[in-house]
C-alpha cells in the first residue's frame, strides 16, 4: 500500500516543490554571516599618531597619567587605563608643550611648561580647563632654559609647583604655591644658600613626605662639577644649617672624580625619603654628558655618593623602592637594576628586540605605574610603551608614531588554535610591526621596515610565534607570545613557507626556488638538509597537518606528502587540472584520508577543487564541484576544521575590475557523489585576500576565518557559526500522529517550529517516507528574518501545500538553505504518523417485533348496592298566617338520590379504565 501511494504522489509533488522553491527563495540580508572586518589598531584612543614623540610622561598615585607629544602638537593627552588609549584634552596652548607634571596624591592637579616660552599652565580639574601662570617671575630671559618640572604633594591645603632651568647663564628653580591665598613665582635662587657657580638648573623633584619635611631636592651643574642641592620650605632657603642641611650641596662623583661637563639630569627619591632623617635620604640621580665620560646612574644615601652604572647618557629615572630604571638618552635602551641598594648593584639592560620604541628612537622616558613600568621614545617609530617585568621588556601599546597615522601595509596574520590570540604583521614607511591581539592590541616586535613578511604560530602552543622573510634566511622566534624576549634565527635555505608542528620546537621550512624542504628540532636555532620531495615545479606552500606529517603544494599543480617528519616523500602521480600555485590540505596522511588541492588557472581555464583518496585514487583526482564565480577566480588559501573544507580565491586582479574574494565552504567534502549543491559562497567584495604564499587562517570556536586585505589596512573574519549545528525542533514531538478530518477525508495542516540557529534566515524543510532521506517527498524553503523559533505550516491548504496520505509515517528535518546565507547541517531528525481514515460505519436496521398477543379477559361481576334513601317527616302545619306576596322563588335544591346516581357514574367509570389498563399488557 505504501508504495502505490508513494508512486501516486511522486508526479503531483514535482510541481509542489517547483512552485515551493518559487515561492519561498529570498535574498541575503547584509551584514550577517558575513566577512566584516576587525578592530585593528588605528588614530581612535590615540593608539596611533603619525609624526608623534612622547616626550613627557607624568603619572599620579591613583594611575591618571599625562603625555605630551612635542613637536607641533599643542595639547596634552590623558589616560585612566595604564595608556592603553588616551583621551586628547581640549585645551589648545599654542605651543607645543615640552614638560608636564602632576601632584602625586590628586591627578586633577596637571601643569605643563613650555620651554620655547618659558610658560606654565596649570589645571586644577584634571585637564578640563586651564590657567596661565605667565611668564615664570615675570623674566623674558628664560626662554629655552626649562629643564625639568614637579608639583608637590598637598601640604595644608597648598601644591608646589617647581621649574628647574637657567636665568641667563645662571642656574635657578622657581615655584609657585598653587592653592595658597595669594599665590605667586618665587625666584629661589634668590634667597640665601643657593650655589651661584652652578650655570644649569638640571632637575627638580619634592619629597614624597612633603607634608611631614616640606622639602625641595635639585641637581644643578656648573663646567666642572654636578651638585645635588635641598631646599627647605620652612626655613625658605637652600642648603639651611638650621635644618641639618649644611652638608649641601653634595657635589655628585664618579669615585673621587667631579662630573664635567653634564648636559641633563634626573632625579628620583625612594618612597621612604625624608629630608628630616638623614638615614632615609635615599637619592638616585642620572646624568647625561657631552662625551658620556662619567654619565651615568648615581646613588646618594645622605652625602654619600656612589656611581652605580657610568659611561651611559641617562635621560630619565624612576625607584619604586625596589626596582630602578633609567631610560637612555641616545638609543631607546632601559637600563634597569633589582638590587639598586647593595653594595655593588648588578645592572643589565632591557631585552634587545624588546625595548620601547623602535631602534631608532631615542630619549626614554621611564615612570612607574604600579607594578608596571611605563615608558616614551622620541623619533620615527616612537610609542608609549610598557613593561610588566621590572623593565625587562617593552611591548608599545599607544601613540605608536606611524607614516600618515595608520598601519601601512598588511602583510600576513596568525592566530591560535583556539582563537585567544591573533598576530598581524604589518609594514609601513618607520618600522616592520608585529602586533599582538589578546585583551587589546600591542606591537610586541618592531623591526626595520621590510625585515619580514609571514608569521606562523605553533598549532599546540598559541605563545610560540615564528616571523620569517620570504626569499631570505631571516626567521625571529619567540616562546612568549613576544611578551619578553624574541630570538634571532638564521635558516640555511632561503625561505618560500614556514610550518609549524605542535609546539613548535619542530618547524619546517620550503626553499624557495627548490623542492626541497628542510627541518629543524630546536626552535630554528639549527636546520637540517633540505630534502626533495619529488614534486615537478618549485614548492609554493607547505602544511603541517600533525607530527610528522607534512604536504606541499608545488607552482604546477603537484602534491607531495611526508609521514615520517622529511624523512621520505611520496608525490602524487597526477597533477591537478591547472597547472599554477598549489593551495594544499589534508585530513591525514593514512590510507583512506583525504587531500584536498586546488591549483591558480590561467584566465579562461575552469577553476576546481580536487579530492584525491590515500590509497584509493590511483592516478585520479575527483572533481568536487565546486562552483567559482568566474573563470578568473584562482584559489589564494585552503583550509579543514572538523571536517569542514575552505577555499579561499581571488578574482584574477590583471582582469578583474575590482577585488573580490570569496570562500567556497562544503560541509561534505567527503561526499562520494560531489555537486555543485553541497557548497555555499561566502563573498567580500572590494578585498583582496591574496597574501602569498597562503591568505586563509582558521581558529576554533564556530569555525572563524581570517584574512587579510592587501589593499587597504584592514583585518577580516568570517564566523561559520553555521558550520557545527543546525537548527534545534521544536514541534511537533517526535511520534506524533496527526488526525483526518472525518468530514473531509484529509489530514489536518501541521505547523512545524525550529529555533533560530544563528542569524540563519532561509530554511530548507524537507519531508521523506524513510529515515535515510531516500524517499524524499518533497523540500520547502521558508523564508524568517525575525521570529525565534521559526514556524511554517504544511499540509491541505496551507503555504506548503503538501497532501499527507492516510495511514502513513513521515520524517522531517530542518537546515539554513544556500541562500540563507549558507548552509547550516541538517537538525535532528523527527518522525510524525497520519491516522488511517476511519472504517464507514454499517445502517442500522432495526427488524419489526411480531405484533403483540391481547388478551381481554372477561369483565369481572359488579354488584352496585344502592345506598337507602330515607325521606323525612313532614313538618307540621302551619298556623293561619296571612302572607304577603312572595319573592321571586329560590333556585331548586337537589335532591339527594341525584348525588347516589353520580356516585354509581364515578365508580363504573374508574373500572371501566381498569379494566382498558389491565388487556393491554402484554401476556
Amino acid at each position: 500500500m505504501k508504495k502505490k501511494i508513494t508512486k501516486i504522489w511522486s508526479v503531483g509533488l514535482v510541481l509542489v516543490l517547483a512552485t515551493s522553491m518559487l515561492l519561498f527563495a529570498a535574498p541575503v540580508s547584509a551584514g550577517t554571516l558575513s566577512w566584516s572586518s576587525e578592530t585593528v589598531p588605528s588614530t581612535s584612543g590615540k593608539v596611533l599618531l603619525a609624526g608623534s614623540d612622547v616626550v613627557d610622561i607624568a603619572v599620579a598615585d591613583d594611575g591618571t597619567m599625562y603625555a605630551v607629544t612635542g613637536g607641533t602638537d599643542n595639547f596634552t593627552y590623558k589616560s585612566a587605563n595604564g595608556g592603553e588609549t588616551w583621551s586628547k584634552l581640549t585645551q589648545d596652548f599654542g605651543f607645543a608643550p615640552d614638560l608636564v607634571a602632576v601632584a602625586p596624591d590628586d591627578s586633577d592637579i596637571v601643569a605643563v611648561a613650555d620651554n620655547a616660552t618659558a610658560e606654565v599652565f596649570i589645571s586644577s580639574n584634571g585637564g578640563s580647563t586651564w590657567g596661565t601662570l605667565g611668564a615664570i617671575q615675570g623674566d623674558v630671559t628664560l626662554a629655552d632654559n626649562l629643564r625639568d618640572m614637579a608639583i608637590s604633594a598637598t601640604a595644608a591645603g597648598v601644591n608646589y609647583l617647581a621649574v628647574a632651568g637657567e636665568d641667563g647663564t645662571v642656574a635657578d628653580v622657581w615655584k609657585f604655591n598653587v592653592g595658597a591665598a595669594a599665590p605667586a613665582w618665587e625666584d629661589t635662587a634668590d634667597e640665601t644658600g643657593f650655589t651661584a657657580a652652578q650655570t644649569l638648573g638640571l632637575a627638580v623633584a619634592f619629597s614624597p613626605n612633603f607634608a611631614s619635611d616640606f622639602v625641595m631636592v635639585a641637581v644643578t651643574a656648573s663646567t666642572t662639577a654636578v651638585s645635588f642641592q635641598m631646599w627647605s620650605e620652612s626655613s625658605d632657603a637652600w642648603n639651611f644649617t638650621g635644618a641639618s642641611f649644611a652638608d649641601y650641596p653634595v657635589n655628585v662623583q664618579n669615585g673621587t672624580t667631579n662630573i664635567a661637563g653634564a648636559s641633563a639630569a634626573s632625579i628620583t627619591l625612594s618612597p621612604e625619603y625624608l629630608g628630616s632623617d638623614d638615614t632615609l635620604r635615599i637619592v638616585f640621580v642620572g646624568v647625561a654628558t657631552a662625551t658620556t665620560t662619567n654619565a651615568g646612574v648615581y646613588r646618594l644615601k645622605d652625602t654619600t655618593d656612589k656611581a652605580l652604572d657610568d659611561g651611559i647618557n641617562i635621560h630619565s629615572i624612576d625607584y619604586d623602592g625596589v626596582n630602578l630604571v633609567a631610560g637612555l638618552t641616545a638609543s631607546h635602551n632601559v637600563r634597569r637594576s633589582d638590587d639598586p641598594l647593595a653594595t655593588t648593584p648588578t645592572f643589565s639592560s632591557a631585552s634587545s628586540l624588546k625595548r620601547p620604541g623602535m631602534t631608532t628612537t631615542t630619549n626614554v622616558v621611564v615612570v612607574w605605574n604600579g607594578v608596571d613600568v611605563v615608558a616614551g621614545t622620541t623619533g620615527d617609530g616612537s610609542a608609549f610603551s610598557v613593561s610588566r617585568d621590572n623593565g625587562k621588556s617593552f611591548s608599545d601599546i599607544s601613540m605608536i608614531d606611524t607614516t600618515a597615522g595608520n598601519l601601512g601595509t598588511l602583510l600576513d596574520v596568525a592566530v591560535a588554535a583556539d582563537g585567544s590570540k591573533v598576530y598581524m604583521l604589518t609594514n609601513d614607511a618607520k618600522a616592520l610591526s608585529l602586533w599582538r591581539q589578546a585583551s587589546s592590541w600591542e606591537r610586541v616586535l618592531a623591526l626595520e621596515t621590510n625585515k619580514a613578511d609571514i608569521v606562523r604560530v605553533a598549532p599546540d602552543d598559541p605563545d610560540v610565534v615564528f616571523v620569517a622573510k620570504t626569499s631570505a634566511k631571516t626567521i625571529w622566534y619567540t616562546s612568549t607570545a613576544g611578551e619578553t624576549k624574541w630570538f634571532a634565527r638564521t635558516s640555511r635555505n632561503n625561505i618560500q613557507d614556514l610550518a609549524i608542528e605542535g609546539d613548535g620546537d619542530v618547524a619546517y621550512i620550503a626553499v624557495a626556488g627548490a623542492s626541497t624542504v628542510s627541518k629543524t628540532t630546536n626552535t630554528g636555532f639549527t636546520w637540517g638538509t633540505a630534502k626533495s620531495t619529488g614534486v615537478s615545479g618549485n614548492i609554493h606552500s607547505i602544511a603541517s597537518i600533525s607530527e610528522d606529517n607534512l604536504i606541499v603544494g608545488s607552482t604546477d599543480g603537484h602534491v607531495a606528502f611526508s609521514s615520517d617528519a622529511n624523512s621520505s616523500w611520496t608525490s602524487l602521480s597526477k597533477g591537478l587540472n591547472a597547472a599554477g600555485n598549489t593551495q594544499v590540505i589534508a585530513s591525514g596522511l593514512a590510507t583512506g584520508d583525504f587531500i584536498y588541492a586546488s591549483a591558480a588557472t590561467a584566465v579562461g581555464t575552469d577553476s576546481r577543487v580536487e579530492r584525491w583518496e590515500i590509497g584509493q585514487s590511483g592516478t585520479t583526482w575527483k572533481n568536487l564541484e565546486a562552483t567559482f564565480a568566474t573563470d578568473n577566480y584562482s584559489p589564494t588559501g585552503i583550509a579543514l576544521a572538523d571536517g569542514v573544507l575552505y577555499v579561499l580565491d581571488e578574482e584574477d586582479p590583471l582582469t578583474a575590475t575590482a577585488n573580490n574574494t570569496e570562500v567556497l565552504r562544503t560541509l561534505s567534502p567527503t561526499s562520494a557523489e560531489p555537486s555543485s549543491g553541497m557548497w555555499s559562497s561566502l563573498a567580500s567584495a572590494g578585498e583582496a585576500f591574496t597574501t602569498a604564499p597562503s591568505a586563509l587562517r582558521v581558529s576554533a570556536g564556530s569555525n572563524k576565518l581570517w584574512a587579510v586585505d592587501a589593499i587597504s589596512p584592514a583585518l577580516f573574519s568570517f564566523s561559520d557559526t553555521l558550520s557545527e549545528a543546525g537548527p534545534t525542533l521544536v514541534s511537533p514531538a517526535h511520534g506524533t500522529d496527526v488526525q483526518i478530518n472525518p468530514v473531509s477525508g484529509r489530514a489536518y495542516t501541521q505547523p512545524f517550529s525550529w529555533s533560530r540557529p544563528s542569524k540563519g534566515k532561509i530554511y530548507q524543510l524537507r519531508f521523506a517516507l524513510d529515515y535515510d532521506f531516500t524517499e524524499t517527498v518533497v523540500t520547502f524553503l521558508t523564508d524568517s528574518t525575525t521570529d525565534d523559533p521559526i514556524s511554517a505550516v504544511a499540509g491541505p491548504g496551507a503555504s506548503n501545500p503538501l497532501e499527507f496520505m492516510p495511514n502513513t509515517t513521515y520524517y522531517w528535518k530542518v537546515r539554513v538553505a544556500q541562500a540563507g546565507p549558507i548552509f547550516s547541517p541538517w537538525s535532528a531528525i523527527r518522525m510524525f504518523t497520519i491516522s488511517a481514515l476511519p472504517e464507514p460505519t454499517p445502517p442500522v436496521i432495526i427488524e419489526p417485533g411480531p405484533p403483540p398477543v391481547i388478551v381481554i379477559p372477561p369483565s369481572p361481576p359488579i354488584t352496585i348496592t344502592p345506598p337507602d334513601i330515607i325521606l323525612p317527616a313532614p313538618p307540621p302545619a302551619p298556623p293561619a298566617i296571612v302572607i304577603p306576596p312572595a319573592p321571586p322563588a329560590p333556585a331548586p335544591i337537589t335532591p339527594a338520590y341525584i348525588w347516589g346516581i353520580i356516585i354509581i357514574g364515578a365508580i363504573l367509570v374508574i373500572a371501566l379504565i381498569v379494566l382498558i389498563v389491565r388487556t393491554r399488557r402484554p401476556v
